[in-house]
Parts: structure tokens; sequence; C-alpha cells
């Protein structure tokens, strides 16, 4: 208990459940010039961010835009120092147990993910750079420079270990395959790179993409943009329908599909909200809204098939159960478009005559 710090940092960037219901809580803050981190973990998220009744919490030596669970007690953290470190919980959670460590990135971690298997993990950088780590040597077994901009989120899939996904400020989604050893496709206007991996098709997302992750048990995957826009695709070109939320009027800060539920999608935005919306094959519909946070709203995370966790620059924790406001929350907008053997002339024609049509049951779309 005395590792734990006096105080909270006042950003809450990171929230992540345990199976068991606990929760893991990342915070920073500015103190001098510097921007300081520290991780906590409350076996009673009820109680969450009070110091007082937190189960373990430990200073950093830097800031942190991102932590992820490696298994029940290991805690995978990319830092602004360039670097990631593994820590432990030991002493029934009660104490924080630096394992390992290493710096191998030039600038500062935008974010981490943890290969299936746990023996593995992918980084991104403001230094463009993706790196795959060996976790039990603890180094990077490959830097790849394919990005032209800073990297701004990875996504590694959930069962097979050589595919991830990473999207940068170049505005460019990249499907990776470690398995291959040349690339698939060349990149727009850039000699082509010899690394493994595909340049995905973001339209009709209309900004720079600042999230992305996998959508569980299939091919799609969802990417969040700098102006609210959220996007959901299948990875297979010509394969399924691409849906588009406008959800957000600012930049998106999460995304996360419920595990348990992975029809479920969660975003959180800049613009203080968090929103669920529901998707099958076809189509898809808002299902939850919450605006109670005042400030930017940074981190989410999924307990159980309706339990939402939300935390956020105002140092609050919010739980949302999902399935309670179904039934009486608005649909949000969806524009639909078909992939499969369309004609993309006639498709922007007919997305031009697509209006939207308030009535007293909420809003529609209507095709003149």
């Amino acid at each position: 208990m005395d590792q734990i710090p006096a105080a909270m940092d006042r950003h809450l960037d990171v929230i992540q459940c345990r199976k068991d219901g606990g929760i893991l809580l990342g915070a920073s803050g500015l103190t001098g010039r510097y921007w300081l981190g520290s991780l906590w973990y409350y076996a009673n998220p009820d109680v969450a961010p009070d110091v007082e009744k937190c189960t373990a919490g430990v200073q950093l030596e830097a800031g942190f835009k991102e932590a992820v669970w490696l298994d029940d007690t290991k805690v995978l953290v990319g830092l602004d120092t360039g670097g990631i470190a593994l820590w432990e919980l030991v002493d029934n959670f009660h104490t924080f147990v630096h394992l390992s460590g290493a710096v191998e990135h030039d600038d500062l971690v935008t974010s981490v993910g943890v290969v299936c298997g746990g023996k593995r993990a992918v980084s991104s950088g403001a230094d463009r750079c993706v790196k795959v780590w060996d976790l039990e040597n603890m180094h990077s077994t490959n830097t790849y420079k394919a990005h032209s901009d800073v990297v701004e989120c990875v996504s590694c899939h959930a069962t097979e270990p050589a595919l991830f996904l990473s999207c940068s400020a170049d505005g460019r989604v990249f499907l990776w395959d470690m398995r291959k050893s040349r690339p698939v496709t060349e990149l727009g206007g850039f000699p082509p790179p010899i690394v493994p991996i595909v340049t995905v098709d973001t339209a009709p997302l209309q900004h720079s993409p600042k999230q992305v992750t996998w959508q569980p048990q299939s091919h799609n995957f969802a990417v969040g943009g700098e102006c609210g826009q959220v996007v959901v695709k299948d990875t297979r070109k010509a394969v399924g329908a691409t849906l588009s939320f406008s959800c957000h009027s600012r930049s998106v800060t999460k995304l996360s599909f419920c595990p348990e539920n992975p029809r479920l999608l969660a975003s959180a935005s800049e613009d203080s909200t968090a929103v669920v919306v529901s998707i099958d094959k076809e189509s898809g519909r808002q299902i939850f809204r919450d605006t109670s946070h005042t400030d930017f709203v940074t981190g989410l995370s999924w307990h159980g098939n309706d339990n939402l966790f939300s935390c956020g620059w105002d140092s609050k924790v919010k739980n949302h159960c999902v399935s309670k406001s179904e039934q009486t929350s608005e649909d949000c907008v969806v524009v639909q478009m078909e992939t499969d053997s369309i004609d993309k002339e006639n498709v922007k024609k007919k997305i031009a005559k697509i209006s939207l049509v308030c009535n007293g049951n909420g809003a529609e779309l209507e095709s003149t």
C-alpha cells in the first residue's frame, strides 16, 4: 500500500475491466513541465476513482495513452517516453510490480495491442512506426515504417495472431498479415514498401482516422474519424454493407465492440459523449447515448453483455447499463451502402438523392 500515490492524476485516459468485475484505471496529469502517469486497480468499480478506496496504485515514470490487460494479472503500458512496460498485480491484487520494459520508439507510444496468446504485442507511435514485440524477451522483432504520419492506433485480431490493423494521420488504414513477406498492393503516392500490408479502403470516412478496432467473430472492423464519424466495413473488398454513423460532433477517442455481444459498438469522443450502436448485417441504429461527462471521454470498456464503463478528462468513471436505455434512445442517422457488385458512380448518384426526414418517431432516410 505504500506505493499508492497520494492523489489521482486529473485526466483519466484508460479503463479496462477484468472478468471478475475489477477495473484498471490509467491517469495522467501535468506536473510542472512534465506529464506524469499512474496506474490504479479497483476490485470494486463502484468506488473508482476514490484514491482512499483503491486496491492498488503506482506512479509511473511518464504519462501514457494506453494500457491493456495481458492476462488476469499482467498489464502492458505504452509510455510517452517511447517505451512499453510490463506490470503485474501481486499480493492478492494489492501491489503493482514492474516486470520489464524497453524504449524503442523515437516518440511517444500512441497505442498498444496484445496478440492472441499473450506472448507478442504490437505498438504504434508518433514516430510513424509500428513495432511487433516479443514480450518474453522484451524487445521488438519487427519495425515497420509504412505510414507517413503519426500512427494513431493499432488493433490486433482476437483469434488470428498474424493479423492486425493500424490507422494513421496520413489518412490510411492498413491491414497487416505477418504471414506474408511482400506487400499485396502498392501504397498510393508512395514507393511500395517491403512490408506485409494491404491498404484498406476507408470510404465513406471523410476525415483522418483516429481509432480502429476489429469486430469479434467477423471480418468487420470499425474506424472512427477526427470529425466524429464512425464507419463499419468488411476487410474483404466488395463484401457486405458499409455503415456510416455520425453520432459525434468532434474527434472519436475510443472504439470498443462488446466481446460477449459483438453487434454492440461503443464510441467515445472529445464532444464529451459516449454512444452505443447496434449493428446487424445490413443496418445499424443508436441504442444508447450518454452526455453526463463534462470533458473528453477517453476510455471505454465492456463488462458482460450490456454494462459499459467510461472515463474521461473530467476525472469521472461512469457505469452505464445499455439494456435499460435501449427502448427509449433515438435512432442515429445511418448511411448504408451495399458493396456487393455495385457500380460506384450509381452509388454516388443514389447517395446524393438521399434526404433526411424528421417526424415524431425520430429520423429516417428517404430516397427521392
